[in-house]
């Protein structure tokens, strides 16, 4: 992670840069790095392939310029927060693979923005805060599933803190994501996700029912086999997604 004034912490244990390195997928496709700070998940990027287009977006003017200076053309750096991007401006039209050590401060965003880009991902390997990772590998809640509904997620390993400088007070988490074809749209799903869980004690139904048309909501719930008393959070992935799909597709456009 990146300089402490921004919320990071610099990785500095390269046998955790070459594990991270080695989730990532031979070919000849472009890679794009979130936050290289000073670069040790740069470096070892380049050496194992070294054929590959490298994007690198860096916030931290100082941070960006010693990358550019250290690797010329080799890598092609953004000097922005990546949240203000638009993915299209970074990755060309071939899928890319995504690798990032991302700031614990903006770790909900940037999943976000990772998910209603699904399309651009081939795939990707990320690290985060050990507990964020968990609850979005295993917990309930708008982003954790839909992040499940359109990616795979894997842990790889849990990061002590001596491996960053400074050094958090808490461990952080490796985890790569596989992309799923759901066949249906990230951010409308996530934005329906949201109103599943606008009221977390109260029922489903109620949560949808000002939001969806009342003899489609029952219909949808009866074929999702969910009961009426249900509450989102006491529900696995598939049937929300299974509620949602049965949900006529005008209900879907007034909700996104």
């Amino acid at each position: 992670m990146k300089s402490s004034r921004l919320g990071q912490n610099f990785l500095v244990n390269p046998g955790v840069a070459d594990r991270i390195v080695s989730r990532i997928p031979p070919g000849d496709g472009p890679l794009l790095e979130i936050g290289p700070g000073q670069g040790v998940l740069t470096r070892r990027i380049l050496e194992c392939f070294p054929h590959r287009p490298l994007t690198v977006v860096e916030k931290d003017p100082r941070l960006a310029m010693e990358v550019e200076e250290r690797w010329g053309d080799r890598v092609r750096v953004i000097r922005q927060d990546v949240l203000t991007c638009r993915v299209e401006e970074l990755v060309p039209k071939e899928k890319a693979f995504l690798v990032g050590n991302i700031p614990y401060l903006i770790s909900t965003p940037l999943l976000e923005w990772v998910l209603f880009a699904h399309a651009t991902w081939c795939g990707a390997v990320l690290m985060t805060q050990d507990e964020f990772a968990r609850r979005i590998m295993e917990g309930s809640g708008p982003l954790a599933m839909a992040m499940r509904a359109f990616f795979t997620l894997t842990p790889v390993m849990r990061v002590s803190p001596g491996s960053f400088r400074p050094a958090p007070r808490i461990f952080s988490r490796v985890f790569t994501l596989a992309p799923r074809e759901p066949e249906v749209d990230p951010r409308a799903y996530h934005a329906f996700l949201r109103l599943c869980f606008t009221h977390r004690r109260r029922s489903l139904r109620n949560n949808l029912r000002d939001t969806f048309p009342g003899d489609a909501l029952d219909a949808a719930l009866e074929k999702a086999e969910i009961p009426e008393n249900a509450r989102a959070e006491a529900l696995a992935d598939a049937p929300l997604l299974a509620l949602y799909s049965h949900l006529p597709d005008d209900a879907h456009k007034d909700n996104s």
